[in-house]
């Protein structure tokens, strides 16, 4: 057996007080000393509700209830479970009876009168399963607990990493100020407004904000220079996505390959004509078209060295312009339905100071 045998506790139930004193006096001769006896079957929910059994010895046909009665009603309110081992006791020998007992929640069954012996062997088989699942769901909660556990330090993990590489990128970028927590925010707004689950939303928002991390890899020259870029320049500044990518990939965290995705994809136009890849339309992860409208929102309407903050207003106009050709038409639709989230976002992470000094890549 999976435990000493005075430490299982069994209830049994059958009308006839002679039934059960012989099954329970032969239990405690084979060691099976906690035996509760109850002769009215209205009895067995509130004992089994009230006390820590671990076996059922039940008659099938008594007064007030049968047994199918009990074990509809300890098994239909939750009181046992479907695996709690039920042995019903009957005198009937008709198939349709045992098939019923079994179909209804028993776990075996023995014939009346009992023989001993056998009545012995199944109620330990059964008792044998019994725990050997018990056990099993131990191991597999516990093992569960362990999951999440773990799962829940690599997401803290993932999230302290994110903000410190957020926090580096502002070295060489630090003219956004608040513009990566923005970002973040903003993209959430479209995230919800997709009806995404809201582990989605998560991933999005704490990643948008490394959207621009590839800078890093960019010369202080070109992000420092005030006037317009050369051609070469250009094309040096549109390597920051790659060179993010590059920094991210290879994580196992959902969180990181969100970011990298990110990184790579939010200056890819609707109709092609962006970087680093010309991607298209639906080609383009929805990550990164969500990012590249909360981007240009915040770069438009946040001052910067080389222009002032737009106006909402005018903001606005440039975004519902670009609608299918830079953006995806329907997130413009979804950031005009939402636009008073995003002011409120915009008031609420506000630059203390306007010292910004890099360049907004187009």
């Amino acid at each position: 057996m999976y435990k000493n045998k005075d430490s299982i506790n069994i209830l049994i139930c059958d009308d006839s007080v002679t039934n059960t004193l012989i099954l329970s006096t032969f239990l405690n001769s084979e060691g099976y000393v906690n035996t509760t006896i109850l002769n009215d079957p209205e009895q067995v929910s509130p004992t089994l509700s009230a006390g820590n059994y671990h076996c059922l010895f039940l008659d099938i046909e008594m007064p007030k209830m049968n047994g199918f009665q009990v074990m509809n009603e300890i098994i239909g309110n939750n009181i046992v479970d479907e695996f709690f081992p039920i042995i019903v006791m009957t005198g009937l020998q008709t198939p349709e009876t045992r098939n019923r007992a079994l179909a209804e929640g028993a776990s075996d069954f023995i014939t009346k009168p009992f023989d001993q012996t056998e009545a012995l062997l199944r109620f330990e088989n059964v008792m044998k399963i019994y725990f050997a699942y018990s056990y099993k769901s131990q191991a597999n909660i516990k093992l569960t607990e362990l999951t999440e556990q773990r799962t829940k330090e690599l997401l803290i993990a993932s999230e302290i990493l994110i903000d410190r590489l957020a926090k580096a990128g502002e070295y060489k970028d630090s003219e956004t100020g608040q513009h990566v927590l923005r970002v973040g925010q903003y993209a959430k707004v479209l995230a919800e407004a997709l009806y995404f689950p809201s582990e989605l939303c998560f991933l999005i928002e704490k990643s948008a904000p490394l959207h621009d991390l590839g800078k890093i890899g960019i010369s202080d020259a070109i992000l420092l220079k005030k006037g317009k870029l050369t051609v070469e320049e250009m094309e040096e500044m549109k390597e920051h996505t790659k060179i993010g990518a590059n920094l991210l990939e290879g994580q196992d965290s959902l969180l990181i390959k969100m970011a990298a995705s990110i990184a790579l994809s939010h200056h890819e136009n609707w109709d092609g004509s962006g970087y680093p890849y010309g991607l298209r339309g639906e080609a383009i992860p929805i990550e990164g078209r969500i990012t590249a409208i909360a981007d240009v929102f915040d770069a438009l309407t946040t001052k910067r060295p080389y222009k002032d903050a737009w106006s909402i207003e005018k903001t606005v106009a440039e975004i519902k312009s670009l609608a299918g050709i830079k953006f995806d038409q329907n997130l413009v639709d979804l950031f005009l339905a939402n636009l008073d989230k995003f002011e409120s976002i915009r008031q609420d992470l506000a630059d203390p100071i306007e010292n910004q000094k890099v360049r907004v890549t187009g």
